[in-house]
């Protein structure tokens, strides 16, 4: 009975060391987890920037860098040929020399406009001149000269014309051109033509009407300057005052010769 008693409190004893020990693992296992979790609550990462440092410039000689940069290469323009002096001066006397000229145009015209201002009574033709005029009107002309010289101007265009146009032109033909050659004269002669030593004939046409008045005044056959053709229509504007009247329009055409003697 002893036994059993003694055997009994054994196992007891031995049951609670047992219990004892499962249970102090436990409670450190607890300790365990509790101290871990807190740890990784209480971990606290130090991170470390670093300064960034500038970076250093590496300066390039200065040779290399020319060498990169491209200079643009320079187009070789052709160099203007230079005008000669002689040209310079010559347009520069050209626009003088015009300039001088419309200057004299002007003064005769304002003379002229004196002249006619002046005369009060017209000058009416004579009793002989109608006469004339109307005996040649019926009559052929017996100079043959001046009828090959209209024939020339005119063409066929001659034969269309009245016997008092024919008659008016035969009898006048000469003096268009007596009068253009003064007032040329008085004028003078183109001042670049006569330096330039040019010569040159040309025809000149309009419409002359019995008021004294002209129109559709042009250059029908031209001398080949420039000059020449200009200086005669300015020419006929102040000579043809001094024309004969006709008794109907009547279309003038003659020739106006520049010629240096």
């Amino acid at each position: 009975m002893k036994l059993i008693i003694f055997a009994f409190i054994i196992s007891i004893s031995i049951h609670l060391l047992l219990f004892n020990n499962y249970k102090n693992e436990k409670i450190k296992e607890e300790n365990y987890t509790n101290v871990e979790k807190s740890a990784k609550k209480s971990d606290i990462k130090y991170v470390t920037i670093k300064k960034q440092e500038p970076k250093k410039e590496i300066k390039k000689p200065v040779k290399e860098i020319e060498k990169k940069i491209e200079k643009p290469k320079q187009i070789n323009k052709p160099k203007p040929t230079p005008t000669p002096k002689k040209y310079v001066k010559a347009k520069e006397n050209i626009k003088f020399q015009e300039k001088r000229k419309q200057k004299e145009i002007q003064k005769a015209k304002e003379f002229q406009k004196k002249v006619l201002k002046e005369q009060i009574v017209e000058k009416k033709p004579s009793i002989q001149e109608k006469t004339l005029e109307d005996f040649l009107s019926q009559k052929e002309p017996v100079d043959k000269k001046i009828l090959n010289k209209l024939e020339r101007l005119y063409g066929r265009e001659y034969e269309n014309f009245t016997k008092v146009q024919k008659a008016y032109l035969e009898k006048n033909i000469n003096n268009f051109q007596t009068i253009t050659q003064r007032v040329l004269n008085r004028l003078g002669y183109p001042r670049i033509a006569a330096k330039l030593r040019l010569s040159g004939t040309n025809i000149v046409e309009f419409l002359f009407h019995p008021n004294g008045s002209i129109s559709n005044l042009k250059i029908i056959d031209s001398s080949g300057y420039e000059v020449f053709d200009e200086y005669t229509l300015e020419l006929i504007e102040i000579a043809y005052k001094d024309y004969p009247k006709p008794k109907t329009t009547t279309k003038l055409r003659f020739n106006v010769s520049y010629r240096l003697y």
